[in-house]
């Protein structure tokens, strides 16, 4: 199966990890049908503590949690019904446990290299939260790490498990709007105050003797301990991409994904910080990637949420486009006039439920490795285009700059 293959087949043509492809120790660990699941959790502070919660819901038995922030352990430990047998500071001291068939991963973004790396090589299937990468470098190994070791590993792009947008992939795959010449994707939210700089000063969160320091910034450039990058991560080079790669991954995933594009061309990418001054990385962001029969254009701010996010689908007889005010997926002919609409489902909870199955059937999940490593690429090519103010190119059979 090529690229273009796999990216159009979505979650349609599962890859079933046979017990021939597999080591006699993976093997063994299969889980029964009827046996419970059991998962650790590694940096379950914000996003991660929402997940293991999830997890729990659906059936899981959560029983560690490891994170460097004391803090956020607590946090962690709040958020779910039932408390968990022991909390770690080092990961590896979790992985080590036998009686743990996995484990969901939402570190910051440095870390996740890693941590994905040391937890398959365990023998942990894993949920990773997305971006799966900080840089496009490491995506390549992390990617063998995975096949390696033959263990089941869902990247956290949830809309792939959106059943709304998979009725849209559908239509577009039978010419249902036409060819596709440009699709839109954004994600505008109210935040003129960042909550996470804000929440820097929280004491019993981010007091420095709550945090491992040296273990937070793990190969990242050494620096004394600072809440702003403790809390708010996300916006500083050294640790993760901002909202390009933040937000970036759901959208640009959804656009090659009912689209079938094999990656972007070319991708210019300008925006600035005008509203966050404590941020290194831009606070509004807009990339246009060119992906050789048609355009994406995605743009992304906190500053205002007048249009919340969606993507938008324009084909030259009709187009397809996510209404979020009403809650649903609207399908309009070349006169503009709705030809058909359908709700907008629950990704998040499906997601994880799709890990659980397939922790248990062994096939791959709707997010694998593999193609949230490709889908990625756009988000990163995006960064570098803004960060050195040049058009970046892309060869998309070779796989590496052009």
């Amino acid at each position: 199966m090529n690229r273009r293959e796999f990216i159009k087949a979505g979650t349609s043509s599962a890859i079933v990890l046979t017990t021939a492809g597999m080591t006699a120790k993976s093997y063994a660990r299969i889980i029964g049908a009827n046996d419970r699941i059991r998962l650790g959790g590694i940096g379950p502070g914000d996003r991660g503590s929402g997940r293991v919660a999830t997890a729990q819901k659906l059936g899981a038995d959560i029983v560690a949690l490891a994170d460097v922030n004391k803090g956020m352990l607590a946090v962690a430990q709040k958020r779910l019904s039932a408390p968990v047998e022991k909390t770690y500071v080092d990961y590896n001291e979790l992985l080590a446990r036998k009686d743990i068939d996995g484990v969901i991963i939402a570190t910051p973004d440095h870390l996740h290299h890693q941590c994905l790396v040391d937890s398959v090589r365990a023998g942990k299937d894993v949920y990773i939260e997305k971006p799966l990468t900080r840089t496009i470098e490491e995506g390549e190994s992390m990617v063998a790490a995975v096949k390696a070791s033959k263990q089941i590993v869902q990247v956290g792009n949830q809309r792939r498990s959106g059943d709304h947008f998979k009725k849209a992939r559908d239509i577009v795959a039978s010419g249902g709007i036409g060819e596709i010449r440009f699709v839109r994707i954004w994600d505008f939210r109210y935040r003129p105050v960042d909550p996470y700089i804000k929440r820097s000063k929280d004491q019993s969160l981010f007091a420095p003797e709550l945090i491992d320091w040296p273990r937070f910034l793990g190969k990242a450039p050494k620096r004394p301990y600072d809440a702003k990058r403790a809390s708010g991560w996300r916006w500083y080079w050294d640790y993760a991409g901002g909202l390009m790669t933040d937000i970036g991954p759901h959208w640009l995933d959804v656009a090659m994904w009912i689209t079938g594009c094999d990656g972007p061309k070319t991708v210019s990418c300008n925006g600035g910080k005008y509203q966050n001054t404590d941020w290194e990385t831009p606070d509004n962001v807009h990339a246009i990637l060119d992906c050789g029969t048609f355009a994406i254009v995605f743009m992304v701010q906190f500053m205002n949420g007048q249009e919340y996010d969606g993507a938008a689908f324009y084909g030259l007889e009709g187009s397809i486009v996510q209404e979020n005010n009403r809650g649903m997926m609207v399908r309009y002919d070349a006169k503009r006039k709705e030809v058909e609409s359908w709700k907008i489902t629950d990704e998040s909870t499906a997601h994880m439920q799709n890990f659980l199955d397939s922790m248990k059937n062994r096939q791959q999940p709707n997010s694998p490795v593999e193609l949230a490593n490709r889908v990625l690429v756009g988000a990163h090519l995006a960064n570098e285009s803004f960060r050195s103010g040049k058009r970046v190119n892309w060869d998309t059979v070779k796989w590496r700059h052009a």
